[in-house]
This record gives structure tokens, C-alpha cells and sequence, in this order.
């Protein structure tokens, strides 16, 4: 027999902020109406299942939740007879239209209306957006835009999402059916602050109806959650290992090899810097270069790196003087020349994907336990020049970043490491 159970969503039980929400129990599978109320540890009186009054408005808080509960419990006594046939995602259908009618009765007659403003759902800005991005190809952004379109569309259950309906609440379902699928807090961040450059874009656009009132993130709004990623750094033997694997000359993982060791020696350089770096970065036994994530930036810094020994034995094997294509390495030689820039970026994401299939086998080959990635280069960097006692400012200006904050969020793993192999210096 189907139940309800008015309660806090337990999909957010390590949080003090969670959305109050209506528990359809049916069959052993739970699922979950939202009232509208997203409510502080604080306001919810477990024992009287209600809004306490340090809620605003408590009492037209409950009123309005228990008219909710009321219309759900009609829905069950109407269908009574034939619950034990229904499902729970059709039992919450039924309740779900039983809300709608309820809103429509409320509305006062059409003719009492005045004209409907503009209505912008994300698709429609949202592709308009992609077209801006294309236009300026910047396809990066496009990928997430994309992604983005379709995991809310999906979770709205078509394409007519208005963004003026992406509110906290909204935004608070959505996390919490994301993260109950056992998909990743940082994935649903990717897309999450996609949207919101979707919506702030939105606002400024004079064309749309959208103000500073619907903005739904921010301070009084949705906060965009991140979890620490685990740290993406090897010792200093795992890239020695690395260098003495005895591969073939000019076998694939040889070749993949090259490409790793080049990126550590050039200070964890990014593999799309890598890929599309040219031939005339390379002057005398220095690399000048401005990295493709920040070229648009305001403060876009500029490499001057020194290309170590190992690094110019790489240089000189892939120098051809042949090669009329302008770049250093061969990984994207053979379409550079193609006007369609968005089909080079995605065959740059392909050689990425394989790029980084070939160093997974390379790090089984020295035994680690976890992914070798581009990110290791560039993580192993900047955790041995924290060891070796190089400050994080150095170290983040080597690494390209413009602003304290970001070189902080880096190392904000590291640092107990460092203590405790300077605690282990002292203790002996």
C-alpha cells in the first residue's frame, strides 16, 4: 500500500539546508514531491512534522505544505482500488497533476489577465549561446553548454524548461536526483556553472525577460558545491620509472611517453598547449607560449620556459623539415590546415581520450595504482617544487596563474604532506 510522509529529503542528510519534500512510499521504492520549502536543520520540528516558527511565514509555510499533503492523500483514496497495479512513478504522476489542477483552479479568469510576457526557456537561449561560442571557436565552452541542455532538459522531462522556472529550488532537486544516480558532485558543478554563464547572459540580454530578481545562484541564491578531487601527483621515482620503461623507438606508448615527459619538463604543460604548440614557440633553448584556457583573459600570461636537455632531445626527434604545418609536435598535424575548426577541436578531444587511454597502460607499466593523466604532469610539478621548498607563489607563477586565489585552491592537499615529511625531518 502506497504511503506518504512529509520530511526533510534524506538524499541531503549531510547538509544543514535540505528541501522539505512529500515521500511517496509504494512496492519498497521511495519517491520524492517537493513542496516548494527549503528549510534550515533549525526550522523542522521532527516530532510535530512541521515548520517551526523561526521559519518566515511558518504558518502560511504549513498551510501551504499541508494542503499539499491533503491533495496527495486524495489522490490515494481516489485510486484506491487500483493502487496495487500502479507503480510509485505513476502514483506520483497522478499526485504531480493533482498539483497542477489545483494551481489552475487558483488562477484568475483569462480575460482578467493581462498580455503574457516573454517566455525564454534555457534550449532556446541556450543554443544561442552555443552559436556565440561556435562563432568565436571557443568549443571548449560548447561541450559543456551542451552537457548542461541535455541533464536539465532530462531531469525536467522535455525541452520547454523556462529559465525563470530554474529557481534554488529547482536547482536543489536537481542535485539531489544527480548525486542519488551515484554521478559526482564536481560533474554536476561542470554543468551547473554552464547554466549559470547561460542565465547571466540571459540577464543582460535586453531581448529577454529576465532581471536581476530571477538569478537564481549566488549569496541569496543556489550554491554551486565542489568536493576535493583526489590529488593527481606522483613521486619523483614514478616519472623516473617512466623514463626507463624500454619501449620500442617510434612505438605508440614510445611516442605517448614523449609526449608526458615534454609536458613534466615543461612545467606541466596543458596536452591542447602541447598539441597545437608552435613551431615558432621554440627560439633558441627557450619556449614562448600563451596558454589556449587563458588567451582571452585579461591578464593572459605568457611562458618563457627553458627547455631542459630532455625536453630538446624530444624537440629534435619530432623537427622535420618537411613539416610546412607550423606545429612542433605531429598530434595534429594532418588536419590543422581543415577550415572547419569545430571538427578539429573534436578530433583534439579524441587524441586527448586515446592520449590519455595510452598513459593509463604506461602508469600500470611502473606499477601505480591510479590513472596516469595529462593532470599528473602538471600536479607532480607543482607538489615537487612545494617539497623542494619553492613557494607557492613561485610555483604558481610557473604554473600560469594569474591570481593567489587559484595557486591556494591548488595546493590546498599538499600542504599536510609537506608537514608531515618536515615533522618526520624533525622527529627523526
Amino acid at each position: 500500500m502506497a504511503k506518504l510522509n512529509l520530511m526533510p529529503d534524506p538524499r541531503y542528510n549531510k547538509v544543514d539546508r535540505y528541501p522539505l519534500v512529500i515521500r511517496v512510499s509504494h512496492k519498497g521504492k521511495p519517491k520524492y514531491l517537493k513542496t516548494g520549502f527549503i528549510l534550515n536543520s533549525k526550522d523542522w520540528d521532527e516530532k510535530r512534522r512541521q515548520i517551526k516558527s523561526s521559519f518566515p511565514n511558518s504558518v502560511r509555510a504549513n498551510s501551504k505544505v499541508q494542503k499539499k499533503m491533503s491533495l496527495a492523500q486524495e489522490v490515494l483514496s481516489d485510486h484506491h482500488a487500483v493502487l496495487k497495479e500502479l507503480t510509485a512513478d505513476q502514483i506520483t504522476n497522478l499526485i504531480m497533476q493533482r498539483f497542477e489542477e489545483n494551481d489552475k483552479e487558483k488562477l484568475p479568469p483569462i480575460h482578467n489577465l493581462a498580455p503574457q510576457s516573454r517566455k525564454t526557456t534555457l534550449k532556446e537561449y541556450g543554443e544561442k549561446v552555443i552559436a556565440r561560442y561556435k562563432k568565436a571557436n571557443r568549443f571548449g565552452m560548447v561541450g559543456s553548454f551542451e552537457d548542461a541542455l541535455v541533464t536539465f532538459s532530462k531531469f525536467h522531462g522535455n525541452d520547454n524548461l523556462l529559465l525563470t522556472d530554474i529557481d534554488e529550488t529547482f536547482l536543489e532537486d536537481l542535485e539531489a536526483d544527480y548525486l542519488g544516480q551515484g554521478l559526482k558532485l564536481n560533474g554536476l558543478g561542470t554543468k551547473l556553472r554552464a547554466v549559470r554563464r547561460i542565465y547571466n547572459l540571459a540577464i543582460k540580454d535586453k531581448d529577454t525577460e529576465l532581471n536581476e530578481t530571477h538569478y537564481p545562484f549566488g549569496k541569496s541564491g543556489y550554491s554551486i558545491r565542489t568536493e576535493k578531487a583526489k590529488k593527481r601527483a606522483v613521486n619523483l621515482e614514478v616519472i623516473q620509472a617512466i623514463r626507463d620503461l624500454d619501449y620500442p623507438i617510434n612505438s605508440t606508448r614510445w611516442h605517448h611517453r614523449n609526449y608526458f615527459l615534454f609536458m613534466f619538463n615543461m612545467r606541466g604543460m596543458n596536452f591542447i598547449d602541447l598539441a597545437f604548440l608552435p613551431t615558432d614557440a621554440i627560439q633558441e633553448d627557450r619556449l614562448r607560449y600563451k596558454r589556449t584556457k587563458t588567451k582571452r583573459g585579461n591578464s593572459v600570461k605568457e611562458f618563457n620556459i627553458k627547455i631542459t636537455e630532455e625536453a630538446q632531445r624530444i624537440l629534435d626527434y619530432y623537427a622535420d623539415p618537411k613539416n610546412d604545418k607550423g606545429l612542433a609536435f605531429p598530434i595534429m598535424r594532418d588536419v590543422i590546415d581543415s577550415a572547419d575548426k569545430e571538427y578539429i577541436y573534436k578530433l583534439y578531444q579524441n587524441r586527448l581520450r586515446n592520449h590519455n587511454r595510452r598513459l593509463a597502460f604506461i602508469g600500470e607499466a611502473v606499477g601505480l595504482t591510479e590513472n596516469l593523466t595529462t593532470y599528473v604532469a602538471r600536479h607532480t610539478f607543482a607538489t615537487a617544487g612545494l617539497h623542494k621548498g619553492i613557494s607557492k607563489a613561485q610555483i604558481g607563477d610557473m604554473l600560469g596563474h594569474t591570481n593567489y586565489y587559484t595557486t591556494e585552491a591548488y595546493f590546498d592537499d599538499f600542504d599536510k604532506d609537506v608537514l608531515d615529511d618536515a615533522a618526520d625531518q624533525i622527529l627523526g
